[in-house]
């Protein structure tokens, strides 16, 4: 039987910091339901990933893929990643500098969206494309102000097959994007200004939806400004500056 969805942590550097422990252990905990997986290079050792989870199942990609997240970001726009998990209708990749609040992924799944990330740090608006350069096509310049709103945001539910047929369509722009060494989060700004650009080939929330889906932590705002109804179903741009601020107490009160 196909699983709804499947979790994807991926482990660029097996060592792993204070934080990123804390926020395996969450995920581990707030998702316990489903099947969590580990990506990471071939060869490496994930000792410290089976001391939270000895059963921990781990698939090995090149190591090239996992130098930086630059580099990480070049898997995630090759439709043979997602074809290797076509087991399973969605996948949440949830790096190490996230944070799950509360379990309703299998509720994000049954909305009819295809992809779903936190919406890029607005915090410096003015530098962020308008609607009419998002469908004309951005120059590098616009392409790197949304890299950089994309710093740290890396939480995403996506539809596995409905990628997968999207960079297919899209092959020739893929590729591109895959070999453009400026951009770190390459993936991230092909999703948000390619997949639906001139013909939609995925299914995206409005800015509204995206903020109960999950919310990039700034330097200026802090997760304390989101508290009871306002939690989103995750945080990202989890870092040792802000984690001390995430509202833990709240959520375990509740749970």
């Amino acid at each position: 039987m196909k699983e709804l969805v499947s979790v994807i942590i991926p482990i660029p550097d097996p060592e792993l910091t204070p934080t990123q422990e804390k926020s395996l252990h969450r995920c581990l905990e707030a998702l316990a339901r489903y099947p969590v997986m580990f990506i990471t290079a071939e060869g490496a050792d994930l000792a410290i990933v089976k001391e939270h989870k000895a059963d921990a199942d781990i698939i090995y990609f090149p190591k090239e893929y996992f130098q930086s997240r630059q580099a990480l970001a070049k898997l995630f726009l090759l439709d043979e990643f997602y074809d290797r998990f076509s087991w399973t209708d969605f996948l949440l990749i949830h790096e190490l500098n996230s944070w799950i609040v509360k379990d309703e992924l299998h509720y994000w799944c049954k909305q009819g969206y295809d992809y779903l990330k936190a919406k890029p740090d607005s915090s410096d608006s003015k530098k962020l494309p308008g609607q009419v350069s998002l469908i004309l096509g951005l120059n590098q310049n616009e392409k790197l102000n949304i890299d950089k709103a994309f710093e740290n945001n890396g939480l995403i539910l996506c539809n596995v097959q409905r990628m997968i047929k999207a960079l297919r369509k899209k092959a020739k722009t893929a590729y591109q994007y895959r070999h453009d060494e400026i951009l770190k989060h390459r993936d991230a700004v092909f999703w948000e200004v390619e997949a639906n650009r001139i013909w939609p080939t995925v299914r995206k929330p409005t800015e509204i939806v995206r903020n109960f889906f999950c919310i990039a932590l700034s330097t200026k705002k802090t997760s304390s400004q989101y508290t009871g109804r306002a939690l989103p179903f995750a945080f990202t741009g989890v870092s040792k500056d802000n984690i001390d601020d995430l509202p833990i107490q709240e959520v375990q009160g509740r749970n």
